[in-house]
């Protein structure tokens, strides 16, 4: 194989995470292979070269408006150049849509073999987009079961690889005392906080939480509430919400999975989480902030699954109650949710559902097999583009 060029493209923590554990997995199978990335700090520690910081940035995965359009518009301008002087062998993008389609018609205009890891959930939202897909992408590694019929329906080669993030938490080693503070006592249930890593997210769906959690705490059992953040700068965005909520609400930071663990209920944002919440098998409620405004003009129209929860989706039936438009909680939706610490029978359906779920992805070894699917793209022949369709058109 010689030494094989790939460059590959990140945005946000997560997607720096799932990178990184690529790029050692590549090195395991070719060592020499040279990769150069727009990504993060842990894929540099991994042995790539960074093109660009998109992580530290922000403009890949939160998007032009957050990020600055002149930015994003520089990083698209910057990668294309760069690939188009370096002539990698493949290139590899990882989840981030917005950014990625745009990039990915610029590498299939200059002809390079790419793979799209962790593709964006079209079978979920707005489904037409797989054909833009097909037309710029040489392979998906998807890491959901489901997804790899879709993709084949649609003409889209494709691998199932597995989810990286299960393989993540199946590797971690958790802090156990600090597990062990997280429980006032014996009898007490833990009932966890976890409303999402970005400020237009965090405030709005941490009030619908607190509402819940305050009608939670004037019945039986006892909880204690525990407050979990990505980051240190978000305490001083939630300290006014959790001050004014009269609840005693210990804020913990980093660690994530610790809380998840040991937690009787989890109040948490749609998205990765939830999906963290299913590989532990917690009874969650789940949390977006949808506006009116979204919802009819937007949403409804776009959205083809009846469940924009990952847990639901996945089992294809409604395991966990799901509030995804925005305003105070019904007193119906408090009584379901309180129903998932006090009725035991209601508890175990949820968890034995859970633990089904979770053995359909828990497919071991999802990086390695990403990393085969890369260097068997190697060598691959990409037909030129139509003549109608140059450019950012692909």
């Amino acid at each position: 194989m010689g030494h094989p060029r790939i460059f590959l493209s990140a945005g946000e923590t997560s997607g720096d995470l799932h990178a990184s554990n690529l790029i050692r997995a590549i090195r395991r199978q070719a060592p020499d292979a040279e990769i150069v990335a727009l990504g993060g700090p842990k894929m540099e520690a991994a042995g790539a070269r960074l093109l660009a910081n998109t992580v530290e940035f922000g403009i890949i995965g939160v998007g032009p408006i957050l990020g600055g359009f002149t930015r994003y518009l520089a990083l698209l301008s910057r990668a294309d150049r760069f690939v188009g002087a370096w002539r990698p062998d493949v290139a590899v993008t990882i989840d981030c849509p917005g950014f990625h389609f745009l990039l990915a018609s610029r590498l299939r205009a200059r002809r390079i073999p790419t793979l799209w890891y962790i593709p964006p959930q079209l079978w979920a939202w707005a489904p037409w987009r797989v054909h833009k897909l097909r037309r710029r992408f040489t392979h998906v590694a998807c890491v959901l079961p489901h997804e790899e019929a879709f993709f084949r329906e649609h003409g889209v080669p494709v691998t199932f690889v597995g989810h990286p993030v299960v393989d993540h938490l199946r590797g971690l080693a958790l802090d156990q005392p600090f597990i062990r503070s997280l429980r006032t006592t014996a009898k007490d249930r833990v009932v966890i906080l976890m409303p999402g890593s970005r400020r237009q997210e965090v405030v709005p769906i941490l009030r619908r939480q607190l509402a819940v959690a305050r009608a939670l705490a004037d019945r039986h059992p006892p909880c204690s509430f525990v407050l979990a953040l990505a980051h240190e700068e978000h305490r001083a965005w939630v300290a006014p919400l959790t001050a004014a909520s009269g609840l005693p609400i210990r804020t913990v930071v980093g660690k994530t999975h610790e809380v998840q663990s040991t937690a009787d209920l989890a109040l948490a944002k749609s998205g990765t989480t939830t999906l963290e919440l299913l590989f532990y098998e917690k009874p969650m409620a789940v949390f977006y902030n949808m506006t009116w405004a979204q919802w009819h003009l937007l949403v409804r129209w776009l959205v083809r699954t009846p469940w924009l929860t990952l847990p639901n989706a996945l089992a294809g039936r409604r395991i966990v109650p799901e509030y995804m438009r925005d305003g105070p909680p019904t007193a119906e939706q408090i009584d379901e949710v309180a129903s998932l610490l006090t009725d035991e029978r209601r508890r175990t359906e949820v968890r034995t559902a859970l633990a089904d779920v979770r053995r359909r992805i828990d497919v071991p070894g999802a990086a390695e097999r990403a990393a085969g699917v890369v260097l068997n793209l190697v060598g691959t022949r990409v037909p030129a583009p139509p003549a109608m369709r140059p450019g950012f058109a692909m």
